[in-house]
């Protein structure tokens, strides 16, 4: 009848949106990709990637991506109300008590998987590494809640760009592939991931006082250490070259080097953003490059058809998440043209 509303299909919530939708672009999931590219490369590495692998990856770590970002969004309700008022509608309309069902849900499967693997897989490094996954996504944000302390905050967030590689290393652990390529590469990638993590403090300031939490990083620039976020920043670089002379990492791995002058440039640009717009650029363009140079250097630490194709999979659903399955919407015209203006200011101070 007209006028009347129109009752919610099942797996619809009031707003039209379907449930599923809901969660997945509140949750992030587009993040799978980090982590699945990684525990892929890591099977590489011990030439073991192949398609049932690969497959078996999807439902592991898509299921430690909802767990990890659930358990965010519950954690940060108070904050996100100001530093992501869209993203906390999506969580509101999904329902807060179906959001935390959700969660323990995820981390029931991450564990049956894992326990799964362990069982087929026996050893020491495997169960090792997934109680440090789990153990530093949980307790990132509840428990011992690493985000409220500056360094442990920084440490803590290194963990999505080495552990799941480490983690596909260990299910068919050899030591002559840990020394070389993984371990010089999950270093590098440590350490870029250090060099951009204040990115994420610079552009949630203002919900971050609410949690009482005070930033190393907002702390080094309002101290204007630039020598420091320099250091940083150019670090992992470092590395990189170190790792290629000693025969640690391929020689192609070099071809990265030039990235040292993008990797300033997406620091110093939302070090310069102060309008909402523009940190909300800043972060964006900040995640993205994050995810290329993982996958990048992923590539040309295990230069393989298979680490190939993975790293074409990731990107592929990198980019249709971020589109379609992302609360923000992903990378815009918009943004790199606000970054592009930070980035011209900045460098010409």
């Amino acid at each position: 009848m007209a006028g009347q509303r129109r009752r919610s299909a099942p797996g619809e919530r009031a707003g039209g949106t379907p449930a599923a939708l809901l969660l997945l672009r509140s949750c992030s999931v587009r993040f799978t990709a980090y982590y699945w590219v990684g525990f892929s490369v890591g099977l590489a590495a011990n030439g073991r990637l192949d398609l049932p692998w690969a497959l078996l990856g999807v439902p592991l770590w898509l299921a430690y991506c909802v767990g990890t970002e659930a358990i965010n969004r519950i954690a940060d309700r108070d904050a996100d109300v100001i530093n992501r008022p869209e993203r906390t509608r999506l969580c509101e309309e999904f329902g807060w008590a179906r959001l935390t069902r959700v969660c323990v849900g995820a981390w029931v499967l991450f564990a049956l998987i894992g326990a799964a693997l362990v069982w087929t897989h026996p050893g020491y490094a495997l169960p090792a590494l997934l109680l440090v996954d789990m153990g530093v996504a949980i307790g990132y944000s509840i428990g011992p809640a690493f985000k409220r302390h500056q360094l442990l905050s920084l440490m803590a967030l290194t963990a999505p760009m080495v552990t799941p590689l480490l983690t596909g290393w260990a299910v068919h652990g050899d030591r002559d592939t840990l020394l070389s390529p993984v371990l010089p590469i999950a270093a590098v990638l440590a350490a870029f991931s250090l060099g951009l993590a204040g990115i994420k403090d610079i552009t949630d300031v203002e919900g971050d006082r609410e949690l009482d939490y005070s930033s190393l990083w907002l702390a080094l620039i309002k101290l204007r250490r630039g020598a420091a976020v320099y250091a940083l920043i150019g670090f992992p670089f470092v590395l990189l070259a170190v790792f290629t002379a000693v025969d640690r990492l391929p020689d192609v791995s070099l071809t990265l080097l030039p990235l040292v002058v993008l990797s300033a440039l997406v620091v110093l640009a939302a070090a310069r953003a102060e309008a909402p717009a523009d940190r909300e650029a800043a972060r964006e363009v900040m995640h993205n490059y994050t995810f290329y140079f993982l996958a990048l250097g992923l590539l040309v630490a295990v230069p393989e058809t298979a680490t190939a194709l993975a790293f074409a999979a990731a990107v592929g659903w990198w980019l249709l998440a971020s589109k379609v399955l992302h609360w923000s919407g992903g990378m815009t015209a918009a943004h790199l043209g606000r970054w592009g203006a930070l980035s011209v200011k900045t460098a010409g101070r």
